[in-house]
């Protein structure tokens, strides 16, 4: 790992999105979106993860200049098709009319369609809890998980999000699977074994070999349980037009866009109770002493920030031009 600069991180990104044809609003989003990733803590899909976006620009299944299309047809439902774009953008450009919406019918209910997967989720919950707003969400992806004790990929990961204003801002973002995908790549990166109920091989076996396991799918947490979840998830991520995940080309490799989706609730505490939060906050404090239980607060606050060295090296090369991904 190597300390870097948060400014000197922060051009770095813009420069690599930049060089693979990504607009300045698109650049800037996203950018924003890593940055507020590695300062939670949530290193898989901060500095790492822009590898992905990097390649997927470069490699045309990711709008690099997109013109996200906002719909708000009922006072209370804000639809967005992302143009094949990065949802971060997509959000951006919507989160004044959807924040607008909740605050004059008390819920308001964002749903995203055309969009490449959607990053660390806990970027669009966290956004609107800052604005005073409670926030759950749920988004789907190209297919990487089995459900019901299927051999293949049916899903996504299909994380969900939930947070809670107030000081502290109280932030859950959590995957329907066992581990974030990413893991495991990582591991057949590093030719480390996995754990053997993080996946199945291409035969739909359990298995330790990290490298079998990108072949087949990883395993929902709790089985039917984590089953129902991911598929609640993936129902209400597809409302206004997102392809399920079986039907989504592979964010990963190919030139095709996967353009699944996401739902995002916002509720506006006030149109409820005046003295909600306080009453939360009560409930949170009489939690904490008695049981050391402090929803919401498990994320780190990073000051000092660190990113592979091989990562940082292809940043570097991308944003000066002598390598495209």
């Amino acid at each position: 790992m190597i300390e870097v600069d948060w400014d000197r991180f922060e051009s770095l990104c813009l420069a690599a999105i930049t060089a693979v044809g990504g607009g300045e609003p698109t650049a800037r989003a996203l950018t924003r979106a890593v940055l507020a990733a590695e300062r939670r803590g949530n290193a898989a899909v901060g500095a790492a993860h822009l590898i992905d976006y990097l390649n997927a620009l470069d490699a045309g299944r990711l709008n690099g200049t997109p013109r996200p299309v906002i719909r708000n047809d009922h006072r209370a439902v804000v639809t967005v098709s992302a143009d094949d774009g990065v949802a971060q953008l997509a959000f951006d450009q919507a989160r004044e009319t959807l924040t607008a919406a909740a605050r004059e019918c008390g819920v308001a209910v964002f749903s995203l369609s055309d969009s490449f997967p959607v990053g660390e989720l806990g970027y669009y919950t966290s956004a609107l809890a800052e604005e005073g707003l409670i926030a759950l969400a749920g988004a789907n992806s190209s297919a990487l998980m089995s459900l019901y004790g299927a051999p293949d990929a049916l899903t996504g990961t299909n994380p969900l999000s939930f947070a809670l204003p107030g000081e502290p801002l109280r932030l859950m973002d959590q995957a329907s699977s066992t581990v974030a995908w990413v893991k495991i790549r990582d591991a057949a990166a590093a030719g480390e074994p996995i754990p053997l109920e993080w996946a199945l091989d291409s035969e739909g076996d359990p298995t330790t070999d990290a490298a079998a396991a990108l072949l087949g799918p990883v395993l929902p947490f709790g089985g039917v349980k984590g089953s129902n979840i991911a598929m609640v998830i993936e129902l209400l991520a597809v409302l206004s037009g997102g392809l399920f995940s079986m039907d989504s080309p592979d964010f990963a490799s190919g030139d095709q866009a996967p353009r699944v989706g996401m739902f995002l609730l916002a509720i506006d505490p006030v149109a409820f109770d005046a003295d909600y939060l306080d009453r939360v906050e009560g409930h949170f404090e009489r939690l904490r002493s008695r049981y050391g239980i402090d929803f919401g607060r498990y994320y780190s606050t990073v000051d000092r920030l660190a990113v592979p060295e091989a990562v940082l090296a292809r940043l570097e090369s991308i944003a000066a031009g002598t390598r495209r991904v």
